[in-house]
């Protein structure tokens, strides 16, 4: 009979690391039972030493066959149909560039503000010397445009269905948040739609915004643009906060049955610099979200649902090399949520 102080030896040697993001999973075979009849035999007084080990007795000796399984606290199913556009306002409310943003529209106007926007683009790229478009081709050209310029076929056709988003993040260089109204009309959807339709050479359909998933028409263009072509690559770009607002709690489902690509924000693999650059609470949300998308196989090998993520760096700085920053994001977020993906994209806003 094996004695029970070796057993409570082997119990504590045995045991694998315990890291805060796993737990052990109870594994008991029958080479467990015989351990545990045998120490049950045992009459040695130092039984009590062993009433504090939660595995003692029921731990398999079969070492090659212990299991550490994702604790499910950070998928939080009580955040789902719970919405961040109110926590994102009250931040807002103290920031002076979103408060100036607010105070614009209310002068002005979304189309004013629109209009402003993009003479404030061109204003920043004449400072840099970049000239306009078509001062440039004309000057490549000699002044016509002539045989030197010829359009080539468009393969990927990217619709911004609008500016409003749940989120407020501070690099958006679109301004998106919860103030900004304009957004595509079903109109303009079924007009892209019908362009799609007698566009052969469109392979890919890639739906941006705001928050794209949060325009009316996004579930009908999804849709409607899958059923027109089996074989369409659709993106949607994502700020994974969305799957957790209200309406939106089966988006994950949806996505996955119409086999759509997701492209998500996550621009850092630690609360505190997520939550700086895009709220309060969003990386929580963002790591349910997460988690709800590998459930459906999204970042799966061999499930054919492509999960990329993009990092953007912080503050005005080049972001790291891209490969090895793919590696540390890959072994982070496994090791410590449990969370699988295809690639990373890192960026730079302008």
């Amino acid at each position: 009979p094996v004695s029970e102080a070796a057993a409570a030896a082997f119990s504590r040697s045995a045991r694998p690391p315990h890291p805060a993001s796993r737990r052990l999973a109870s594994v008991v075979p029958s080479s467990s039972s015989r351990l545990r009849s045998a120490t049950e035999e045992s009459s040695s007084p130092s039984s009590s030493s062993t009433a504090d080990l939660p595995d003692y007795g029921s731990t398999s000796v079969d070492v090659d066959t212990h299991r550490l399984e994702r604790i499910d606290r950070w998928r939080r199913r009580d955040l789902e149909g719970s919405s961040l556009v109110d926590a994102t306002v009250k931040e807002m409310e103290s920031d002076v560039d979103f408060q100036e943003t607010e105070r614009r529209l209310k002068e002005i106007g979304t189309e004013g503000m629109t209009r402003e926007e993009r003479a404030n683009r061109r204003r920043a790229l004449d400072e840099l010397g970049v000239p306009p478009f078509a001062k440039f081709v004309a000057e490549k050209t000699n002044g016509k445009f002539g045989p030197a310029l010829h359009r080539k076929k468009c393969d990927v056709l990217q619709l911004n269905v609008g500016l409003y988003c749940n989120q407020a993040c501070s690099h958006c260089h679109v301004e998106s948040s919860p103030l900004r109204q304009e957004a595509m009309s079903a109109e303009t959807a079924a007009r892209c739609l019908e362009l799609l339709s007698r566009s052969d050479s469109v392979t890919t359909l890639d739906l941006t915004g705001g928050a794209p998933e949060l325009n009316p028409s996004f579930r009908y263009l999804v849709s409607a643009a899958r059923e027109m072509r089996p074989d369409l690559v659709i993106i949607d770009r994502c700020n994974l906060t969305v799957l957790k607002e209200p309406g939106q709690e089966d988006l994950a489902e949806f996505l996955a049955r119409n086999r759509v690509k997701v492209v998500a924000s996550l621009p850092c693999y630690s609360a505190g610099n997520v939550d700086k650059q895009r709220g309060s609470g969003v990386f929580e949300r963002s790591i349910s979200a997460l988690l709800a998308l590998n459930e459906k196989g999204y970042g799966v090998p061999g499930s054919g649902l492509e999960l990329d993520l993009v990092y953007n760096p912080l503050g005005a700085f080049l972001p790291p090399e891209q490969k090895a920053l793919e590696v540390k994001y890959k072994e982070e977020l496994d090791d410590n949520f449990g969370i699988v993906f295809n690639q990373l994209y890192t960026i730079t806003n302008m």
